[in-house]
């Protein structure tokens, strides 16, 4: 997916500089943006491949279906008065009370047929300061385990160019905006924290936006259309959006039968803002944290649990996992020596097709690694449709806690394979209709076993994301089927949770490293310090961090930090006063500027955008050349004006256990120290970073906030294990 694209807007309102882009809309305006996000993070570098033979594998990055949300225009020129809770983010630089938008984004399901959206039915609100063009509060509503869950983030840090909320995607979503002052006409700006910003005029009308995202330091590229509501494109690492043109969302919705498009619930937004998150004072490194670090983590009721990351070259789902000394018997073995050597050569193949330039050569690599795959299918289909005919038919029957067929062969029940009890239980309760409930293990042996211990070794992703979201099995559960009981251990429920989490909704940030030439600093040191702060610190949520900055990929839940902070600025605190940043009061301790001046400073770089120069300082009404004269050895636009080098010592839960396992008071974990040296403004925010060794820290990181009850379009989660029907069979497990 190239990068290029924008904002679409109207110039009716600017307050900015005369060719600065800026938004506009009418109470009650509605319009559709189409989202599909990058999930190739977390899994392997294939996509799972349909036993029906409907959809071939694909390699390389894999991006979600289009999501279409519904932004509807609830309020625009909203003046709220003290007692609105909305009062304190219309404050203007000067304390006058600016105008307000509020818009409300929606996954209408007759534009939307994926289950795990409709499930977590999201709503979204956004308040826009209207003469800024930023958001000031991002309020979100998730259906989670069937309960409402709020979220709330604000920012009255608005009278700068760049904005935290604005240039970063917390919420599903997409609310990427350009800084202020982004141009209709070619411009490059530097802005206050030392980021760049470009604006590329395509034609009359259009222009493209390049800015990076504040938490995450991705670039984001933006398209303005003069016209439009949102941004006509919008492009990041995980994200690809567009805005919808009416013919689109008709033709959709016409897709779509017997739907009627509805309103969703209305939410009291503003009272969530009472426990909403100041996303910039929990990104500066405070006085506090300047003096002591800190040393902080999640409450200890969510804290992950270990668990086996499950290796694909043993197949312990399907084939059993080791119990003490011996491997437990189960009747998916008996097909084991059978697709053992034609795994191992799609292996191979799919090696080969990851280093392979597009051409010819790869066609022809591609048609031999699909005839191996068709060879697979075949032979899996045959026999779990055998297994299932000899059931219906009394060929198989299960009794005295065996399974038996008449051929001679007999297995206990209780040895089974996590796998092969579930889909035992799902055919004895009738369960998933118009299909094999046996093809969960065949499924899983196309998609996930790997006896050649190729590129992706295990269910790490699946197993974090589960340590995180539910809650420890520390008891075996008895399930009946056709009248005999299986004992589901906690091994059998832990493998099945690793499995059905295996693609939960979650939200990225950096890059996975594939291959020689890509960033391999990234996930940048700046990035990585908000993440911890933010979440483990302020929120106490935990998070996955990929731990090896290699093509290797190995996921740990981080549930607790501690920081050490050390600043290592040249002669302490920059004595020099930032024209961009500085306050009133700092302003006026420059000769000759008085509150008058510094009062006019303060307008200027608010409305015209940050000064790039000190000699730019003589565009404000009342300042010549002779105060230059006078202050220019006191004053700077240079950022970077402290640095302090950082220690982090992050603890994570370990998958390094067997199967059995099960954590005492404390989750079995091992911790990762990480060194690296940040560079922040004036008053600790944090801008850029550089790690010790850019060998040696994370990867990307992600964090897990939703498991879909059912497996999604194109969704890597195995389909014939639906997490409603392992909830149904097994137990709810969801932390609460």
């Amino acid at each position: 997916m190239s990068i290029g694209a924008l904002l679409l807007l109207t110039t009716a309102c600017n307050n900015g500089p005369r060719d600065a882009i800026s938004l506009d809309w009418e109470s009650g305006q509605t319009f559709h943006v189409a989202a599909s996000y990058k999930n190739a993070m977390v899994r392997t570098e294939e996509s799972p491949t349909a036993l029906d033979g409907s959809r071939d594998a694909q390699f390389g990055e894999i991006w979600s279906d289009e999501l279409v949300w519904t932004y509807q225009v609830v309020e625009t020129g909203l003046v709220p008065d003290s007692s609105d809770e909305l009062y304190e983010y219309a404050l203007d630089a000067s304390g006058e009370v600016a105008s307000l938008a509020v818009l409300r984004a929606y996954v209408d399901e007759s534009l939307n047929d994926d289950p795990a959206a409709l499930d977590s039915d999201p709503v979204v609100y956004l308040v826009f300061r209207e003469d800024r063009d930023r958001l000031a509060a991002v309020i979100s509503f998730v259906n989670v385990d069937g309960e409402r869950v709020e979220t709330a983030y604000d920012t009255t840090d608005l009278g700068k160019s760049y904005s935290t909320l604005s240039q970063s995607q917390l919420t599903a979503a997409p609310t990427y905006l350009a800084p202020f002052t982004a141009s209709w006409e070619d411009k490059s700006t530097v802005l206050e924290n030392g980021s760049l910003l470009d604006s590329v005029k395509v034609d009359k009308g259009v222009a493209d936006v390049l800015f990076d995202d504040e938490v995450s330091g991705d670039l984001v590229a933006t398209r303005y259309e003069d016209g439009a509501p949102w941004p006509t494109r919008t492009v990041s690492d995980n994200l690809d959006a567009r805005l919808m043109t009416d013919g689109e969302v008709e033709a959709k919705r016409a897709s779509m039968p017997f739907m009627l498009p509805e309103a969703p619930e209305d939410f009291d937004y503003r009272a969530a803002l009472a426990a909403s998150i100041d996303i910039d004072s929990a990104l500066t490194l405070d006085a506090e944290t300047i003096a002591g670090g800190w040393d902080e983590g999640v409450y200890e009721e969510f804290r992950p649990w270990a668990g086996s990351w499950w290796p694909l070259a043993k197949g312990g789902l399907v084939f059993g996992y080791e119990d003490g000394f011996s491997t437990r018997e189960t009747y998916s073995l008996r097909i084991k020596d059978q697709v053992d050597p034609i795994k191992t050569d799609m292996d191979k193949i799919s090696t080969e097709l990851r280093e392979m330039e597009d051409g010819a050569d790869k066609d022809a690599k591609r048609e031999e690694y699909s005839a191996k795959q068709k060879e697979l299918v075949t032979i899996l289909v045959e026999y779990y449709d055998g297994i299932r005919q000899d059931l219906d038919g009394g060929r198989i029957t299960l009794a005295n806690g065996k399974m038996t067929h008449v051929d001679g062969w007999s297995y206990d029940l209780d040895e089974l394979s996590p796998m092969d009890k579930f889909a035992l239980s799902m055919w004895a309760n009738d369960g998933m209709p118009g299909n094999n409930p046996f093809y969960i293990s065949a499924w899983e042996i196309l998609n996930s076993y790997n006896p050649a211990g190729g590129s992706w070794w295990g269910h790490c992703n699946g197993w974090a994301a589960a340590a995180i979201l539910t809650d420890e099995p520390r008891q075996s559960v008895d399930v009946d089927i056709k009248g005999q009981n299986v004992e589901f251990t906690t091994a059998d429920i832990k493998g099945l949770l690793t499995e059905s989490h295996y693609s939960t909704n979650s939200r990225f940030y950096g890059k996975r490293y594939y291959k020689e030439g890509d960033d391999l600093s990234d996930l940048t040191p700046s990035a990585f310090h908000k993440l911890i702060t933010f979440y483990l610190k302020e929120q106490k949520i935990p998070l996955v961090f990929d731990t090896t900055a290699s093509d290797a990929v190995w996921n740990f839940p981080a549930y607790n930090a501690s920081v050490v902070v050390e600043e290592t600025t040249l002669g302490g605190a920059a004595a020099k006063v930032n024209i961009n940043t500085a306050s009133s009061e700092e302003l006026q301790e420059l000769n000759g500027i008085g509150p008058t001046l510094a009062s006019r400073i303060i307008e200027y770089r608010q409305w015209e955008g940050p000064f790039q120069s000190i000699e730019e300082i003589t565009e404000v009404s009342g300042i010549g050349n002779g105060t230059l004269s006078d202050i220019e050895g006191n004053i700077t636009v240079d950022a970077f004006q402290r640095t302090f080098y950082v220690v982090a010592v992050v603890t994570l839960t370990s998958d390094g256990v067997d199967e059995t396992h099960l954590d005492g008071d404390m989750p079995e974990s091992f911790t990762e120290t990480w060194g690296y040296t940040l560079t922040t403004d004036a008053n600790g925010r944090v801008l850029e970073g550089k790690w010790d060794d850019d060998n040696k820290h994370p990867d990307f990181a992600w964090v897990p906030y939703n498991n879909p009850t059912s497996a999604g379009n194109g969704s890597s989660e195995n389909p014939f294990l639906p997490y409603t029907y392992f909830k149904d069979t097994v137990g709810d497990y969801d932390r609460k």
